[in-house]
């Protein structure tokens, strides 16, 4: 097959009607996100010793708004990390849009978000319960930092433009990932393709450290690796798990010491790994 004429069956066939799947899924997004996010975000301020649980169910919401919010809530004192980190764990940044326009993919999601809610929980609250409240209370005081946190509310057209600018964003994404994947696969056999993602024990580890970068093309790549049976369950689970999007460039933004990243990062990896390595052994 011509180069080109890939190009025109990746765009006919599999991703022009993704536009507006996408689209539909992005403005439902952003007004729930900027109608009720500052509702949501009170919630977690308020929430104290449930903070980890309302963060988990909160970080579901398919964007990084949330991440970053709640970063900026961290640096201001406002939640602790175990509500942080639980945030972090379970957003997915632009992976479930991705999902919901595949219907073949459909049955995954919610495997995906009940795993990811889960180990956002679990993680969560052992931060919560190893680095007491008392004491990051203290630490924060002696830092003596503001914080800033709100989402504006829009109007309707600003919510339709802020749609189509993350539809197009994404949808481009995933144009140029579905050309560069379709071209591999139809010249590389999949066994190679799988050896050199290093398939088997160590593919989790390598997808949680590729879900750092904070861009959303990270999750649709990793999408896209699994719904092509290029990664396992446990790979694109530690992968998205990592993935919170703009939220770890909002966190280290702030004053609260690198030691104090340092260790939210490390539990973000090694929660995601871990989990994603348990599930691909039960695989």
């Amino acid at each position: 097959m011509a180069f080109l004429e890939l190009v025109w069956d990746v765009f006919y066939e599999d991703c022009l009607i993704l536009f507006p799947i996408l689209f539909l899924t992005f403005f439902f997004i952003e007004y729930l996100e900027h109608r009720a996010g500052e509702r949501f975000l009170r919630r977690v301020e308020k929430a104290e010793k449930t903070g980890p649980l309302w963060g988990a169910l909160i970080g579901c919401v398919p964007q990084c708004g949330f991440s970053v919010s709640c970063a900026h809530l961290f640096n201001g004192g406002i939640v602790t990390a175990g509500t942080l980190i639980a945030v972090f764990l379970s957003t997915s940044d632009e992976a479930l849009p991705v999902l919901l326009s595949h219907r073949s993919a459909l049955p995954v999601i919610w495997k995906l978000l009940l795993v990811k809610v889960l180990l956002a929980v679990i993680a969560g609250y052992a931060v919560d319960l190893i680095w007491k409240r008392e004491q990051q209370r203290e630490s924060f005081a002696k830092k003596n930092i503001e914080h800033e946190c709100h989402i504006k509310e829009s109007s309707i057209g600003e919510l339709v433009w802020e749609a189509f600018k993350r539809t197009l964003e994404v949808w481009a994404a995933l144009f140029v990932v579905s050309i560069v994947l379709t071209f591999v696969m139809e010249r590389v056999p999949k066994e190679s393709i799988q050896r050199f993602l290093l398939s088997g024990f160590f593919q989790p580890f390598l997808a949680a450290l590729f879900g750092f970068i904070p861009n959303c093309a990270v999750s649709v790549v990793l999408v896209e690796l699994y719904l092509s049976d290029l990664i396992s369950f446990g790979a694109v689970v530690a992968g998205l798990s990592s993935a919170a999007g703009l939220g770890i460039l909002a966190l280290l933004r702030g004053k609260r010491g690198v030691k104090t990243y340092a260790a939210i990062l490390a539990v973000c990896y090694l929660a995601a790994s871990l989990a994603g390595t348990l599930i691909q052994l039960l695989e």
